[in-house]
């Protein structure tokens, strides 16, 4: 005689409720947004200074808005020295000539608002030039498209670590003695992570920028601290809008 066991399943049913829930988000005020990058090939020191739009507070605030009030001063080993808005460059500026820039030396950087909130940063230029060894530029054919690979040939120094960037310009010629020069938007970084003191070879792959009236490339190699790969690093990792992204934090020193 055969005996049958029967299984019962049980399917639990789970209603949603809706409940309005009060909760108190925290205060958070907009802070001062500084930026500013410093290099002695530069002929001009500038200081974009904005205002950030807080996360839980409403979204009516021009963050590209410049602040045009504060005062800002940079100082080092040279002694301090005030920067000057510039309504033309909505930022504040001087000739770098009246405070050169140099290799190795630190420089710090103090904003001050007018409710009396202050930003500072830090940083130290680097005091190695790493000059361009090679540089080529050759057009690929893949699955029917097109694009073109850039390849920088340098000599790492192996005293440190070093952070690159590679920056190119199309040129291109409309008239005959009318040159004039086009951002491609490469701003690829690299570090010499593993490759410490060895000749390295830089590639960067992207589409092609111009037609017929391209004659050239400019490339740029630069040789960065710390900060500006790891700023540029947060940027490439930010990804406003996809919600499937992972939070990026954009760093600040």
């Amino acid at each position: 005689m055969k005996r049958y066991i029967a299984i019962l399943l049980l399917m639990t049913v789970l209603v949603a409720c809706e409940k309005e829930a009060n909760v108190k988000l925290p205060e958070v005020k907009p802070m001062p947004v500084v930026f500013c990058y410093i290099s002695p090939a530069d002929t001009v020191i500038s200081v974009k200074l904005s205002m950030s739009e807080p996360l839980f507070a409403e979204q009516n605030q021009n963050i590209y808005a410049p602040i045009t009030d504060a005062n800002v001063t940079l100082s080092s080993a040279q002694g301090n020295i005030s920067l000057i808005y510039n309504q033309n460059k909505n930022a504040y500026s001087i000739p770098a000539s009246s405070y050169p820039i140099l290799a190795g030396q630190t420089y710090k950087l103090v904003v001050t608002l007018n409710n009396g909130t202050v930003a500072e940063a830090e940083t130290t230029v680097p005091d190695n030039n790493i000059p361009i060894l090679a540089a080529s530029v050759q057009t690929i054919t893949t699955n029917n498209s097109q694009f073109l690979r850039f390849k920088v040939g340098l000599q790492d120094d192996g005293n440190q670590t070093n952070y690159y960037r590679i920056a190119i310009a199309s040129i291109e010629t409309f008239v005959p003695g009318d040159t004039t020069y086009s951002e491609t938007g490469i701003r690829n970084i690299y570090s010499d992570a593993g490759h410490n003191g060895e000749m390295m070879e830089l590639n960067v792959d992207s589409y092609i920028f111009s037609g017929n009236n391209s004659v050239g490339y400019m490339i740029y190699l630069l040789n960065t601290n710390k900060d500006y790969y790891l700023l540029h690093q947060s940027l490439r990792n930010y990804q406003p809008g996809n919600p499937f992204a992972e939070p990026s934090l954009i760093y600040t020193n």
